[in-house]
């Protein structure tokens, strides 16, 4: 799948938002995706990632994967996030190799509504990336099967509320950079689109 492939994939999730939103029942708004009410929320993904090899080339190729998060509410519209995704293509463009890729995040989120049921959200995510099954070049001449780095990820997305307990995650997009050895700048740069569904666990719920 091209980059215009996963771009139009993007624009039929958000389009899907408006549809899910007039379908589910009439009745009070859900809220953002975790509030008071329900304090914590657990997603599943496919992730589908864009990313940029090898270096000094700007071809792209396609990673395909999936992530969880766990969402906890702090403050207000304000929530905390935990965030873990795999994501593997079998053929590099211009190399022999394939690249499996761990990412292992966490940082805040701020939600606001935009309309009945249908929840916006900007993050800001840093923690650490894992690459496996590839080459590794470094500047001493070595190489490894394997590295590790930096990661962040700021993004966003649109949720909508279903039930009580269930949300459609239409498009969430992501702008992931890693510093994986690649023996010249040593900077990567992603662009990383998901869909899913998230579980949402009220007060209620975990207090029985």
């Amino acid at each position: 799948m091209k980059l215009s492939g996963i771009l139009m994939l993007a624009v039929l999730a958000s389009v899907s938002t408006t549809v899910i939103a007039q379908a589910v029942p009439a009745g009070s708004d859900l809220g953002p995706t975790v509030s008071n009410m329900s304090p914590i929320a657990v997603s599943i993904n496919y992730t589908a990632m864009i990313g940029n090899s090898p270096p000094g080339s700007c071809g792209c190729f396609l990673l395909n994967g999936g992530s969880s998060e766990g969402m906890f509410h702090v403050w207000r519209n304000v929530s905390a996030v935990a965030q873990i995704t795999g994501s593997h293509t079998g053929h590099i463009p211009n190399s022999i190799q394939g690249l499996s890729l761990m990412t292992y995040m966490g940082g805040p989120r701020y939600s606001f509504l935009i309309g009945h049921r249908v929840t916006a959200y900007g993050q800001f995510l840093a923690g650490g990336a894992h690459g496996f099954d590839s080459y590794f070049p470094r500047n001493d001449a070595s190489s490894t099967g394997a590295g590790d780095s930096l990661a962040i990820a700021p993004g966003g997305g649109f949720e909508v509320g279903v039930r009580s307990w269930l949300s459609v995650r239409a498009v969430e997009a992501e702008y992931l950079m890693t510093r994986l050895p690649n023996a010249t700048d040593t900077d990567q740069h992603n662009l990383r689109v998901s869909s899913g569904v998230v579980f949402r666990f009220s007060v209620s719920r975990l207090t029985r």
